[in-house]
């Protein structure tokens, strides 16, 4: 079993021949139904549909561990953080139900990433955004596959220095401690690297600098050096 968390995955399956555009947009629309349904029972039917259209794109269950392990870990803390709060009477259902909600927010984006490659993503918001703000939901979303394997990376490395946080190990709060200092923080030092060396990157490609107009369009419409003068050289 090889690959990562949210990683794409090659396939010839319905799901990926789905317009990365219609996907995008029911990514959104499940992931904020996960956020206003109620009823146990409709939070129910959205995941089978979420599981629907994971297995049709050919994804396996292994495939969906990897994708959903984090997110049952975090839905353990949220529950057990109910429960120190209010009472196991009254705190772990709620917080059962809080917990799963985040599941089934993040889950149509692990659908979307593991059948729609970045290129098709950029291409289909750049038809709804302007190009700017295109690049930049773009540049945002494709991240996400990356902290996700850094997440994991993070973790096997600190498990094999005695942290203690595995999933069993999680399930005590008194291991919480050792998630946020051995992972999360560590985890948010790179995401702010990875977002200065991103920031970075777009100023050297044109998307910041002069004033007025889009940089992209600067950026697509700038004539290397000395090619101007060749131009005008061949005129003559």
């Amino acid at each position: 079993m090889t690959g990562h968390a949210f990683q794409f995955r090659s396939s010839d399956s319905p799901v990926h021949r789905l317009g990365a555009g219609w996907k995008l947009a029911l990514a959104g629309v499940m992931g904020v139904a996960a956020i206003a349904v109620r009823w146990p029972a409709a939070l129910g039917g959205l995941l089978l549909l979420n599981l629907f259209f994971y297995f049709a794109a050919g994804l396996k269950w292994h495939d969906f561990w990897r994708d959903t392990r984090w997110f049952l870990v975090q839905l353990l803390i949220v529950a057990g953080l109910y429960v120190i709060r209010y009472g196991v009477q009254e705190g772990l259902w709620p917080g059962i139900m809080v917990g799963f909600k985040i599941l089934l927010f993040f889950l149509p984006g692990a659908i979307l990433f593991r059948t729609t490659t970045g290129t098709r993503i950029t291409e289909s918001l750049q038809k709804v955004l302007p190009a700017r703000m295109a690049f930049v939901v773009s540049t945002s979303l494709r991240f996400v596959p990356l902290f996700v394997r850094e997440l994991g990376d993070i973790g096997r490395i600190q498990r094999l220095r005695g942290a203690r946080i595995g999933p069993r190990q999680l399930m005590n709060p008194r291991n919480w401690s050792d998630a946020i200092q051995s992972v999360f923080i560590p985890l948010m030092v790179r995401v702010l690297k990875t977002a200065e060396d991103a920031s970075l990157a777009a100023e050297a490609r044109g998307f910041e600098g002069e004033s007025g107009g889009n940089g992209i369009e600067r950026h697509r419409g700038r004539v290397p050096k000395g090619a101007s003068d060749k131009k005008k050289e061949e005129r003559t």
